[in-house]
């Protein structure tokens, strides 16, 4: 005899509730309701890649003003926990388009990574439900139930505006909370997107990145509530205005007016500017792990005969990039005597100081018995052949330049590690590489850490000098983001910047954001020069500016992140309100449910 087990045998496979549920003969509305989902998914995917589009190297800007809505829309109504799943869905398929480029140090990396960084939006849109709910739906709506609040087509310009603002707030302080958790990672912000837009990113003098990516979400979400209250209005046959968006529009529209009159405001008056002239290398040396003794003879000879053809010009300093030749500058191999003796030749036979990328060891107390700290480092080698200054980088790379707990899993290192355990560097200290002109370094990627390159300016650096290496991605879009990054730095503290790059990206930026100068200089028919930041390749040439002896410190260089704390107070307060009308909601429905009539 056989037993029934929901209309099937023992020996069949029982339906999940699933495909029962699509078994079911008419049921229709199941199947469009699951052929939604899917559309929602692969919407959710495509504007996530779409958003990706946005940096560099396609650098299609404008989507960063249209980007988040797809996301909101779909998850507005949702509950938290299946925002978050579209939120993850998004951000997945945005950090691995965008963060791709990272498939070039290992295959896995990128679809590792970006399990992480969808975090991030995932978290953000977990919180616009119950905003939206709990400010733009009265409460008595919501006490008639769900198919009431569906119906409801009202508005409330304040409550709107309000949600607006602690959505991008909201945005915001996750960008400036992945600046730090786990070291950190600030790269590819919904600001960034406008790295080429002079007049909108003067903002960062006084909110930093974090500003413009306010601005950015606040039109993204105000669009939408826009097409909203347009598709509500209409099928109601009359017009309502979209406050949100008028506000969000006179604010960016503000935000470009004054950003237009500040970036002409800076540039050195003669009188009380110091004129630089820096000699920038750049060899485009293939990277490898652990460089041998003919990579470091090649590399040697590279910037060797770039140096020569430089000092021709006679420049105030030559100028490296970060680990120009992989062995250290002062250690005790030949090759390394070699590096010392060709760096000093120079210097004795044009007089020219160096600033040099290398390897570099803390000092040990004679007779300690212990290994000296390894150090990434910039070196200031002076007209004596000397090293008069150092700087060792703060923000090192983690599984690039340290494991972490390796203490504990020594393994770790051997596994995934790059052969090294360099220690952080700890000062803030401005190499003066001319009278007069005092440099703050950053290296490698710290340029996109908004913390170092502010230190550094309250240290008293009145020029920002980054030496970087690149060239681990010789054929992505990592060297034009990293630089998209770094603009940022030179308009949040008004310092010109000067990049130096083995194989990429090696420019100089002015205080207002502009590049005024590159390596590759391209000459259009009608004689007119085009600036190439992206070209890779060798080369030499000297940056020319002026620059301020005493600048003035900028609102965000002297107080930082304040604009988060203002973040911080717009979530809180409309936070606090959306709790306040779920908690007059309850106990709305606890009065009802007891026989009593709730307040009017």
């Amino acid at each position: 005899m056989e037993k029934k087990n929901m209309g099937n045998t023992v020996f069949e496979k029982p339906l999940s509730e699933v495909e029962m549920k699509a078994s079911r003969s008419g049921n229709e509305a199941f199947r469009i309701s699951a052929r939604r989902k899917w559309a929602e998914r692969l919407l959710l995917v495509f504007s996530g890649v779409i958003y990706a589009a946005a940096f560099p190297d396609m650098n299609w800007s404008f989507l960063g003003w249209v980007a988040l809505i797809p996301l909101f829309w779909i998850i507005k109504e949702q509950t938290p926990g299946q925002a978050w799943r579209a939120g993850f869905l998004w951000g997945y398929a945005w950090s691995l388009t965008a963060f791709f480029w990272l498939r070039e140090i290992e295959t896995f990396i990128p679809y590792g990574m970006s399990l992480i960084l969808a975090l991030f939006p995932a978290f953000w849109a977990m919180a616009v439900p119950p905003l939206f709910r709990y400010l733009l739906i009265p409460s008595h709506i919501q006490l008639k139930g769900y198919h009431e609040v569906r119906k409801f087509k009202g508005s409330n310009p304040f409550m709107e505006i309000l949600f607006v603002f602690a959505l991008a707030s909201s945005w915001s302080i996750t960008e400036w909370i992945r600046t730090w958790i786990a070291t950190g990672l600030p790269w590819n912000f919904l600001g960034v997107t406008q790295w080429q837009n002079i007049s909108l990113i003067q903002i960062s003098e006084y909110t930093g990145v974090y500003g413009v990516s306010f601005l950015l979400a606040a039109v993204n979400i105000s669009l939408a509530l826009a097409v909203r209250n347009w598709i509500n209005s209409y099928s109601e046959g009359r017009y309502r205005r979209p406050y949100p968006l008028i506000t969000s529009l006179l604010l960016v529209m503000l935000v470009v007016v004054i950003g237009y009159r500040s970036a002409l405001k800076y540039r050195p008056l003669k009188e009380n500017s110091i004129r630089l002239t820096a000699a920038i290398l750049q060899g485009d040396i293939p990277q490898c792990r652990a460089g041998t003794e003919k990579q470091t003879v090649y590399a040697l000879d590279k910037y060797s005969s770039l140096t020569r053809l430089a000092l021709i010009m006679k420049p105030d300093i030559i100028i490296w990039p970060e680990t120009a030749v992989p062995l250290p500058f002062r250690a005790d191999h030949p090759l390394c005597a070699e590096y010392r003796n060709r760096i000093r030749g120079f210097i004795k036979e044009s007089g020219i100081p160096f600033l040099i990328g290398s390897i570099d060891f803390g000092d040990v107390p004679k007779n300690a018995d212990r290994i000296p700290d390894i150090y990434n480092s910039a070196l200031f080698i002076n007209k004596k052949g000397e090293i008069a200054d150092k700087y060792y980088k703060i923000h090192i790379v983690p599984f690039g330049e340290f494991v972490p707990f390796a203490d504990y899993f020594p393994k770790l290192v051997k596994w995934i590690g790059m052969g090294r355990n360099l220690s952080r560097g700890t000062l803030y200290s401005p190499l003066e590489i001319k009278p007069g002109v005092k440099g703050g370094m950053n290296i490698c990627f710290e340029d996109i850490f908004p913390y170092i390159s502010r230190n550094h300016t309250l240290a008293g650096a009145n020029l920002l000098l980054v030496i970087t290496n690149d060239a681990w991605y010789p054929k992505s879009s990592e060297p034009e983001q990293h630089l998209a990054n770094s603009v940022f730095r030179a308009v949040e503290n008004r310092r010109p910047m000067i990049r130096s790059g083995n194989n990429s990206c090696s420019c100089l930026i002015m205080p207002n954001g502009f590049i005024s100068d590159t390596l590759f200089v391209e000459i259009l028919p009608d004689g007119k020069k085009k600036l190439n930041t992206i070209k890779r390749g060798e080369g030499y040439t000297n940056f020319i500016i002026d620059i301020d002896k005493n600048p003035p410190l900028t609102f965000y260089t002297r107080f930082g992140d304040v604009f988060i704390l203002l973040c911080f107070i717009i979530l809180g307060f409309a936070s606090g309100l959306a709790l306040w009308n779920w908690r007059q909601k309850k106990q709305c429905l606890l009065k009802i449910l007891s026989g009593s009539p709730p307040d009017k």
